[in-house]
């Protein structure tokens, strides 16, 4: 489209908080902990199955349901984690908003499932307030393989397999 980085920000702003965070360079990770940002030191490459069941979840009709936020905990020092450690602490997070979201469409919880049990899969969950599913695996091979089964069993959902930057 040749924008430039103002208008480019712009758009993003109006997408979502989190988007014009993930336009910058250094690795990033939000927590959903009161919109806390952290930078990570180090680059880490994870493979991630991105599933989208063209479900257009309502953010608000999900958080005005949603009985259940998680108090904030004590993170560890995530500039010195390695990638196994990394993988551990984001396997130990929940989304607060997923089970809300299962309940009112199923087929979502299908599909976190089915792409949980895949080999080489770390966790799967969705992105936000859904309607978007993803996995993180151990080599982009095996979420390949994992992209390829869901398509076969649900051929009108987009996917992709991607990796951090």
């Amino acid at each position: 489209l040749k924008l430039n980085k103002n208008e480019i920000k712009k758009i993003a702003s109006h997408i979502g908080f989190d988007v014009p965070v993930t336009l910058k360079k250094k690795n990033t990770l939000l927590t959903g902990k009161k919109g806390k940002i952290l930078r990570l030191n180090h680059k880490f490459k994870l493979n991630i199955l991105i599933v989208y069941p063209n479900i257009i979840c309502s953010t608000k009709k999900i958080y005005k349901k949603n009985k259940k936020f998680t108090l904030s905990r004590s993170q560890p020092n995530l500039r010195s984690l390695d990638k196994k450690k990394l993988i551990n602490y984001l396997k130990s997070e929940n989304n607060d908003l997923e089970k809300v979201v299962t309940k009112f469409y199923p087929k979502i919880g299908k599909i976190i499932d089915l792409i949980k049990v895949q080999n080489g899969c770390y966790f799967s969950r969705i992105t936000g307030s859904g309607s978007a599913c993803i996995g993180i695996f151990s080599n982009v091979e095996t979420a390949i393989f994992a992209q390829k089964l869901i398509k076969s069993k649900f051929p009108n959902y987009w996917s992709t397999v991607s990796k951090t930057i």
